[in-house]
């Protein structure tokens, strides 16, 4: 074991514990909500199953006055996306996207439900194209409110048009309403005990004094907040998949507002099994600006939205800033430009697994410069420690005479103490985007490699590569081990493997490989240099 592995095991030991423990306790936001049915209620109404579409290219929110969650849902099927909507407000209170590994359930609160509008109006079903669910009701100020879905194919843009119609005689004005999305998200079934702690509600704006939109985490805060800046598009999301609807181009909806409600949702303890704990959940509204309309005058709002798994690559094809939702921490243009390789290496292999093993060894010969001197630098203060070791215990009473006299062997025989170490700082940053770039790509969820591991973005379902990883780690501490030193260093040295095993047991299988294959290598090319200086 070097010194190598015992500071990228407490960076990344730093990283998960931030990333796996961070629980939040606040109190309810400040939105009125009435309670609804349980989110385990049945659809009354009996499912309509409707054709495969072709491919489409400063006020408050008021608050949400009564909901039905499930009760009395639509069932709608549009070739693999099935979805309910709920009459009462003309939301979206069900929407299975179909993954690699199965359905998932991306909704997991019915109330009010996603882009949900007057909940307290039920819509009639008024579909004239099968392919569109529309609903229709009449605002108490007269004016008749059409919300049309257009669903393109799965991870596209889809649409929501909303057509304002004053068939009175005088003005009417529409004031207080609003698009809700949220609150929180759901997420495939691997990703259910951390899921809560990865929520977050997005916004892409152009924020003050920047010419220029960027995405902003937004706080989940108990008391609605508004974003008085420039938007383009805005959602919730977390690890793997993102709602998001955007701004129409005919015309400026209004501020974002965002808050967070707690929530009782599904997770798992730190020793395995299920538990129901209450957490924040993010919710976002659109507080749309009122709306006067003339007698006889008709608007219409094409609001497109994005509902679905946050694929970087994909998202980028879209050309909206979608992509900038995937997060790849500190060094995203690293964890960027190694999914570019990935992809690369997936394209003729056809395999995330061989894909992952063929970047591991090419970041190994890239960086291999910076390996060889930090390995050749660790094995010559190995061979001198004996002679530093003398003139330690020779000048301990005259500290500045065993510095000097240190220095002198350091010169002697060509030593650099910080040699070791600097090299790692450069190749720090690539491991980190390594880490952050495996443990969130969607293009692994559901990807087998070979033989037992058929899920990359899952555990290892028996164990294997951790224990393997494990293993190599012991084996390396042993025929390599750390020359002098502080004891206390010494014994965490020897339990370093047991630590990074047992926190790599949960980890996505992709991420597992990557770090095995890189420790393999790291080992095999400290041996080499180790043999070439012995020799």
């Amino acid at each position: 074991m070097d010194n190598k592995n015992l500071i990228l095991a407490v960076v990344f030991s730093l990283l998960v514990t931030l990333g796996w423990f961070k629980f939040l306790e606040m109190k309810y936001p400040n939105r009125a909500v009435s309670p609804g049915p349980s989110a385990g209620a049945q659809a009354s109404t009996p499912p309509v199953t409707l054709d495969q579409p072709s491919s489409m290219s400063a006020p408050t929110i008021k608050p949400v006055v009564t909901t039905a969650g499930l009760s009395g849902a639509l069932s709608v099927r549009i070739g693999d996306l099935a979805m309910s909507f709920q009459p009462q407000g003309a939301s979206i209170v069900s929407y299975l996207y179909p993954g690699p590994l199965g359905d998932v359930e991306l909704i997991l609160d019915p109330t009010p439900g996603f882009f949900a509008t007057w909940p307290e109006l039920t819509f009639e079903w008024a579909s004239e194209d099968k392919r569109r669910p529309a609903f229709e009701a009449i605002h108490p100020t007269g004016v008749k409110i059409r919300k049309e879905f257009a669903f393109a194919d799965l991870g596209e843009l889809h649409s929501l048009r909303i057509t304002l119609t004053n068939p009175g005689s005088a003005p009417a004005t529409l004031k207080d309403w609003a698009v809700e999305v949220g609150p929180g998200l759901g997420t495939v079934e691997s990703e259910v005990g951390e899921n809560a702690s990865l929520w977050s509600a997005v916004a892409y704006h152009t924020p003050a004094g920047e010419s220029k939109p960027e995405l902003e985490n937004l706080e989940a805060t108990d008391k609605a907040e508004q974003i008085q800046t420039p938007w383009l598009w805005a959602g919730v999301g977390n690890r793997y998949f993102l709602a998001a609807l955007f701004q129409p181009k005919n015309r400026e909806l209004g501020n974002i507002v965002h808050g967070a409600q707690l929530k009782m949702t599904r997770g798992r303890g730190m020793l395995g099994g299920e538990k129901m704990t209450e957490e924040k959940a993010p919710w976002l509204g659109i507080a749309v600006k009122p709306i006067t309309l003339a007698a006889g005058q008709t608007m219409v709002l094409d609001m497109p939205f994005y509902f679905g798994p946050k694929g970087y690559t994909h998202l980028k094809t879209l050309g909206v800033g979608l992509e900038d939702s995937v997060s790849f921490g500190w060094f995203k243009d690293i964890g960027r430009f190694t999914l570019n390789v990935l992809h690369y290496f997936h394209g003729f292999t056809n395999n995330w697994g061989w894909a992952i093993l063929f970047l591991t060894v090419c970041l190994q010969v890239v960086m291999f410069p910076l390996t060889y001197k930090q390995y050749k630098s660790m094995a010559i203060m190995k061979k001198i420690q004996p002679e530093v070791t003398r003139v330690q215990q020779k000048w301990k009473s005259d500290p500045t005479r065993m510095q000097k006299e240190m220095m002198a062997v350091y010169k002697k025989h060509g030593a650099n103490p910080l040699g070791g170490c600097l090299p790692l700082v450069f190749q720090m940053p690539v491991f980190v985007a390594l880490f952050n770039m495996l443990r969130g790509a969607w293009e692994l969820h559901g990807a087998p490699w070979m033989f037992w591991v058929q899920d990359l973005s899952a555990k290892d379902p028996y164990y294997i590569l951790p224990i393997v990883m494990g293993g190599t780690m012991f084996v390396q501490n042993k025929l390599n081990p750390q020359p002098g030193g502080d004891p206390n260093q010494q014994k965490m040295m020897q339990y370093m493997p047991v630590i990074m095993t047992f926190m790599f047991l949960r980890f996505p299988s992709g991420l597992v490989l990557y770090w095995l294959t890189n420790s393999l290598l790291g080992f095999a090319t400290q041996t080499m240099i180790k043999r070439q200086m012995e020799a």
